[in-house]
Order: structure tokens, then C-alpha cells, then sequence
């Protein structure tokens, strides 16, 4: 019933019934937004430059506005109604000889013909109940466009961020691969002097060239990778831009406890349940009495005749009652099948719920095991670091082969490509989380 309870405080709400909601003009501006920028380098920035480009979000925001207009439409619902009604009916009536009618209505019913215009005007009254109701569904239809929007920003969120840090991971492994390439080239110059000067065989050197070569290759693959990713990224976040640009690295959300009741997903089930509520109460108040004043004034007549016409000018009113009586139970399916939903309703609860749950455990344990990972490769990578250093130097005197220092080379590769796999990793689950606690 909390929700029931927010609902009380909301424009249109069951504590306003009676009191027009006010028109969007009269509404709070909306917050000024930041200028996006042209060419994102930040994980915040292409966010940015995401939500203001999303369809689905400014659709969301479109029907939130027209959310407040069905309020004020059902404000006017409410109101005098004034139409007009307009009828030119003539009966013609065939009689014998002998005056008797053969074929026409009765004239004692017909008068021969009807020619009426006539304003009507209608207000329903003693309808609180169904009013109320009316402004409640609608305040909840606000509340779910809103919440509804929370999930569409936090799904768009976690689709750039995904994105994000595979294209982080990419150009990681580009930057490696360039600077990896730089020193074995480096290393080019002196290994032909060593050759010259007889140090090393020409077979020997020839393994070293092919190595430079396979890794001028693997920096131009890494090169494609990167741009596919960046282009990919820069698509689902609506940036023209094409320039091959450098991204900055991410910086790993704070530790999020797991949202409660209150979180977009759960809140749908509970706006889900208001729902089903106020449906049912929309029910009772279809099969109430409904009442409504009725005042009009015009020309009725039986007659076409200007002198006829001119004088049956006049006005009525009253009241107009509508009573259902009958209509096959309907009233009793439409309660069975409320039932069943609320049946359905607590089913996706109960399975959420657990689901959630097992999904930020299973997370926080993910984002332990990596950290541990880092760490043992970390330290690798130093080892290895310090060993192909050193390799380096005495490949320059001749006191290490080529071989040896080629397979140690290729040990750091695989070494830091399995760290930069880690890094993502564990980033990758630290977003999750942080999206998992909001959700």
C-alpha cells in the first residue's frame, strides 16, 4: 500500500479528484542538460552523448508529457459537455378511398414527421468514486512511463559500457602490440651489426626478422580490432564521428549494495500490483449507477411550417440514469482474470527476487577470484618484464640466442594479453554489479 500512498500525493491523485491538474505549461521547466560532446574520450561522456541521442528515451520522455495530458482530458471529461443535435424525419402515410391509412406509421405516434435542432448540454455527477479511480490509473501510468525509463537509461548504460570496455580492451592491446613492436625493431639494427660481426648466424637472425614481421601483423589486426570496436561503440551511441582517437581509461564504480524494493525492477512489479488494483476498482465502478445532469434547448416540431417551427422553440432537463442489470456475468470473468494476473505477478516477483540475488553473489565473487588473478599476473608480468629486459641486454653482447630470447618474448605477449583480458574482466564485473545494485 506504500504505493497507494505515493499516489495520494500526486497531481490528479485521489486527494485532488475533484481539482483540474494543472496544464504542462504551468509545469516545472526541465532541468537544463550538459552540452554532449563532439568527440567522447570518457566512459561518462559517451553516457552522455547516448541519452540525449536515444530514441526509446526521448519516446519515453513524449509519453510522460502525454501522460499529463490524458490528465487534463479526463479533467474535461469530467466538465459540461455541449453538443448538438439536428433531425429532418418525415413519415409519409398512403390511405383508400374511403381515408383509412394502408401503409405509414401511426400518426398518433409519428405526428406525421420530426424536425428538431436542438444544444444539449450534459455533466455526469455523483461519479467521486469512478473519478478517483480514473485519476489514480492515470497517476500510475505516470509512475510506471517514469520507472520504465529508469530501465530503458540503466539498459542503455550497461550496452555502452559493455561496449565501452571491449573497446578499452582492444586498444590496450594495440597499444602493447605498438610498443612491443617498437623495441623488437630497435633491436633490428643491432642483431644485423651481430650478424656482420659474425655473433650470430644469418638462420638465426632470420627467426628474429620473422618475428618483427608476425608482429607488424598482429599491431595491424589489433589496429582493425580496435577501430571495429570504437566504430561500434560510437554507433550505438549515435556519434558521427570516425577519427581513430585515443579512449581514456574507466574508472571502476564504487562497491553498490543491492537495491531493494524501491529499484525500477522490482518497482514495475509493484506498480504492476497498484495496476491490477485499480483495474479492479475500474470494475466495480463500470456496474455502479451512473447519473448525469442533462439540460437542453432548441425547436422540436412535428411540422416544417415556418409558423410550426416558430412556435415549438424551448428547453428541457433533467436527469439521465444508466443502470447495468445484466450482462452474463461478465463482471465475475473479468475478476478471474485480474486473479490470474496477480497469479503471474507473483510468480516474476518471487523468481526476480531470487535471481538478483544469486546474480550480485555470484558477481561478488567473480570480482574477488579476478582480483586474485591480477595480482598473480601482475607479478608475472613483472618477472617476465625483468627477464626480457635483461635478455635484451645480453642479446646485445651475444650471450643469449635468439631463440631463447624470441620464446621469452613471446611468453611477455601472451603474458600481458592475459592481463589485459583480466583487467577487463574484473571491469567488466564491477560495472555489472554497480548496474545489478541499481537495477
Amino acid at each position: 500500500m506504500a504505493l497507494a500512498g505515493l499516489l495520494l500525493g500526486l497531481p490528479g491523485g485521489p486527494a485532488r479528484a475533484q481539482t483540474p491538474v494543472p496544464p504542462p505549461a504551468q509545469l516545472a521547466p526541465a532541468p537544463a542538460v550538459a552540452a554532449a560532446p563532439a568527440s567522447p574520450r570518457r566512459l561518462d561522456d559517451f553516457l552522455l552523448v547516448a541519452r540525449q541521442n536515444s530514441p526509446l528515451l526521448r519516446e519515453t520522455a513524449n509519453q510522460i508529457s502525454q501522460n499529463r495530458i490524458d490528465s487534463l482530458v479526463r479533467a474535461r471529461q469530467n466538465g459540461v459537455q455541449v453538443g448538438g443535435i439536428g433531425s429532418a424525419l418525415y413519415y409519409p402515410s398512403i390511405t383508400n378511398s374511403r381515408g383509412e391509412s394502408v401503409l405509414g406509421y401511426d400518426n398518433a405516434v409519428t405526428n406525421g414527421g420530426n424536425y428538431a435542432a436542438i444544444a444539449q448540454a450534459t455533466k455526469p455527477i455523483l461519479n467521486r468514486f469512478q473519478l478517483q479511480n480514473d485519476y489514480q490509473i492515470i497517476a500510475n501510468q505516470g509512475l510506471v512511463l517514469r520507472n520504465t525509463g529508469r530501465l530503458s537509461a540503466l539498459d542503455l548504460r550497461r550496452t555502452i559500457t559493455d561496449q565501452f570496455l571491449m573497446a578499452y580492451a582492444a586498444e590496450s592491446q594495440l597499444s602493447f602490440s605498438r610498443s612491443l613492436l617498437g623495441q623488437l625493431r630497435q633491436q633490428d639494427g643491432q642483431l644485423r651489426q651481430l650478424v656482420n660481426a659474425g655473433v650470430f648466424k644469418q638462420t638465426q637472425y632470420l627467426s628474429f626478422y620473422l618475428s618483427v614481421r608476425t608482429q607488424e601483423v598482429a599491431v595491424e589486426q589489433n589496429r582493425l580490432a580496435y577501430r571495429r570496436e570504437l566504430g561500434t561503440l560510437r554507433a550505438l551511441a549515435g556519434v558521427a564521428d570516425t577519427a581513430l582517437i585515443s579512449i581514456e581509461v574507466p574508472t571502476p564504480p564504487t562497491h553498490r549494495p543491492l537495491a531493494g524494493l524501491l529499484a525500477p525492477s522490482q518497482l514495475r512489479l509493484g506498480l504492476d500490483s497498484l495496476r491490477l488494483l485499480l483495474d479492479r476498482r475500474a470494475v466495480d465502478a463500470y456496474y455502479r449507477p451512473r447519473v448525469s445532469a442533462v439540460l437542453d434547448a432548441g425547436l422540436q416540431s412535428s411540422s416544417y411550417l415556418p409558423i410550426a417551427l416558430a412556435r415549438s422553440v424551448g428547453i428541457g432537463g433533467g436527469l439521465q440514469l444508466n443502470i447495468p442489470i445484466f450482462d452474463g456475468h461478465q463482471r465475475q470473468l473479468q475478476y478471474q482474470r485480474l486473479k490470474l494476473s496477480e497469479q503471474s505477478r507473483r510468480g516474476y516477483r518471487q523468481y526476480l527476487t531470487v535471481q538478483r540475488r544469486q546474480q550480485y553473489e555470484q558477481l561478488e565473487g567473480l570480482i574477488q577470484a579476478s582480483d586474485a588473478l591480477l595480482a598473480r599476473i601482475r607479478e608475472q608480468v613483472r618477472v617476465a618484464d625483468a627477464l626480457v629486459g635483461a635478455a635484451r641486454q645480453q642479446l646485445a653482447t651475444g650471450d643469449v640466442a635468439i631463440l631463447d630470447y624470441l620464446n621469452l618474448v613471446t611468453s611477455y605477449r601472451q603474458l600481458q594479453f592475459s592481463l589485459t583480458q583480466a583487467e577487463t574482466d574484473r571491469l567488466r564485473s564491477r560495472f555489472a554489479l554497480d548496474y545489478l545494485g541499481e537495477q
